[in-house]
């Protein structure tokens, strides 16, 4: 039982419902050179939800909006986190995830996913974790961004589409999706196109990386390059620190 204050909190509709969208999001035909856009832009607030008898506070559950609004080096200004701790913050100003990995998931969890199922502010196409590095430099709209690091599922997602798998398979695969930091803030809104502006190193993708605080054999010339890589993000750079000098062992969020 929770105190009746608590139970007029809890969020009311079903955790794992499907969210609205106005208009289908498609994925990129085979051939087709793909334009690096956003399909779903996405804002919410945290929200209490009970999973396996747990009352749990997350924004995992957020919904696209048209827009424009506003991007600044703490996000999105209509956008909230719930754990300030491990999300949000300067170098996790945004998370993106790309619609192409969402087929993967409507089977495998056999469930129809509308944007944002992943619980990304923008749902992208045309940025693959393969293609895309720690560095990359990208107008949007009126913003400018820099690629931080790659996403870690945590273990909400695994609530969220009661899946305990689910991180497992997401790291297996490398759908991870990925976090902005921005370099100048503006307006975004659904449709706008990303223009690379100033490319990372190009052996520096989100998929390499994502591979790196899972690998015994990580190489340790790319240990130390990484741990003093100003682009990566603080948390990401300590965390190499660490496996460089076999210190205590993290997940890096």
């Amino acid at each position: 039982m929770i105190p009746a204050i608590l139970e007029r909190l809890v969020y009311s509709a079903r955790f794992d419902a499907p969210q609205p969208h106005e208009e289908p999001h498609t994925v990129p035909r085979p051939g087709r050179e793909p334009v690096m856009r956003i399909v779903s832009l996405n804002v919410g607030r945290p929200q209490l939800f009970m999973r396996n008898g747990r009352t749990i506070s997350s924004a995992i559950n957020r919904r696209p909006v048209a827009g424009p609004v506003t991007l600044t080096p703490s996000g999105l200004t209509d956008d909230r986190v719930s754990n300030s701790n491990v999300h949000g913050g300067p170098d996790k100003a945004a998370c993106c995830y790309p619609i192409e990995h969402y087929a993967t998931w409507r089977d495998r969890l056999g469930a129809e996913l509308p944007p944002p199922s992943f619980g990304e502010n923008f749902t992208t196409e045309g940025l693959l974790e393969t293609a895309v590095r720690v560095g990359d430099v990208y107008r949007i709209g009126g913003a400018v961004v820099q690629v931080s690091q790659p996403r870690q599922p945590c273990n909400t997602l695994a609530l969220k589409h009661n899946e305990p798998r689910l991180p497992r398979w997401i790291n297996e695969l490398g759908y991870t999706g990925f976090y902005l930091r921005v370099l100048t803030p503006g307006a975004v809104q659904t449709g706008d196109v990303w223009t690379l502006e100033q490319p990372g190193a190009a052996d520096l993708t989100i998929a390499t990386l994502t591979r790196l605080p899972h690998d015994p054999a990580a190489d340790r010339s790319m240990l130390a390059r990484l741990a003093e890589l100003p682009e990566l993000s603080r948390s990401w750079r300590g965390h190499m620190r660490r496996k460089l000098t076999g210190g205590e062992e993290d997940d890096a969020e």
